[in-house]
């Protein structure tokens, strides 16, 4: 239990916010109560033992391979920026540009 506090204090301080720290007592508490370690402590327990993020993901039930299962539950107006994640293999997008499609009135906005 040390070890893994001692690396997931070195994580922590490299990535500067100690949400990132795994002590004894919480450890002991995933490992035994069923405590849900926080997203920032998941990457800690994936970094130490050397585990993809997403197989302990699905030890709490969360696979993100199923993810495309699930984007159409929100409806984004029809102009939006997307990022697909790599779980989503097609995207649609129109084919031919609509006739009153101007450059001099449309501007991409970058983040």
């Amino acid at each position: 239990m040390r070890d893994v506090e001692n690396a997931s204090l070195q994580i922590a301080r490299r990535l500067g916010s100690e949400e990132f720290g795994i002590p004894p007592s919480r450890l002991s508490d995933i490992e035994t109560k069923g405590v849900v370690p926080s997203v920032f402590r998941f990457y800690s327990l994936a970094a130490i033992y050397r585990r993809d993020y997403r197989e302990l993901l699905s030890w709490y039930g969360v696979d993100l391979n199923d993810i495309h299962l699930d984007v159409g539950a929100a409806h984004p107006p029809n102009s939006h920026l997307t990022k697909a994640s790599e779980s989503i293999a097609q995207i649609s997008i129109p084919v031919r540009l609509d006739p009153g499609f101007s450059l001099k009135t449309t501007t991409n906005l970058v983040e």
